[in-house]
């Protein structure tokens, strides 16, 4: 397969980058700002990684490296947008003492951020492709309380957007995941599986190992069983 893994810096997208190129995928691993030394470490060690400046806020970056994977030759069977954040300080407020500039900069991130990859990736995809967006159980509208509240509207917006791109392109299956919680900085005080395990499930859907019996734009577990919106 030929995936582009956006958010591949750390946590979920590095590992998942790391398991895809070490099973033979070519992997275009989307990083912003400096790349982390594991990510520059994976890209010596394993053949298959290419390591791309993305940073999923900034269009000219996106464009580019659309670009230069067009370039490349061949359309991609799978986009992966696990980019995302999660401020300290939402971990410490409710709604009602939010910090305004997190909330605008997690929104940006993680929903608009999702628009900027869905406008100059999904003429990469394959008929038959895949695009996912790693989302959170925080952004169903049913089975969220109040921790989190910029992030989880920003999942929210992010899980809708998912919707909106599988209503708008038809060629491909477009799928709003959960990655579980997992070990890594974002959720590590909540944790139940590593990232690896989360991988492993994700990768399993993306190579049509494992098919998850929803319709696109449904909201899916990282096992490829749907969730409640």
């Amino acid at each position: 397969m030929r995936i582009c893994i956006a958010g591949a810096n750390a946590g979920l997208g590095l590992v998942l980058s790391r398991l895809a190129a070490g099973k033979g995928h070519s992997v275009y691993a989307g990083a912003r700002g400096e790349f982390s030394h594991e990510l520059a470490r994976a890209a010596r060690e394993l053949r298959g990684l290419e390591i791309l400046e993305l940073d999923v806020t900034d269009e000219g970056q996106a464009e580019k490296a659309a670009r230069r994977i067009a370039d490349d030759g061949g359309a991609l069977d799978a986009v992966i947008v696990t980019a995302g954040i999660l401020p300290q300080s939402d971990k410490e407020s409710d709604l009602t003492d939010i910090d305004i500039a997190d909330l605008r900069r997690t929104l940006d991130v993680n929903a608009v951020g999702s628009a900027v990859m869905a406008k100059y990736f999904h003429g990469l995809l394959k008929d038959g492709g895949l695009f996912v967006f790693v989302t959170s159980e925080a952004g169903s509208m049913t089975n969220s309380g109040a921790r989190y509240p910029g992030y989880s509207v920003s999942k929210s917006a992010q899980n809708k957007l998912a919707f909106v791109l599988a209503k708008t392109v038809s060629r491909f299956t477009v799928y709003a995941l959960h990655p579980g919680r997992m070990n890594t900085e974002m959720g590590r005080e909540n944790a139940q599986i590593e990232p690896e395990e989360s991988a492993a499930g994700i990768l399993r859907i993306l190579s049509g190992e494992k098919k998850p019996g929803a319709e696109s734009g449904a909201f899916i577990d990282y096992r490829g069983e749907p969730m409640d919106i």
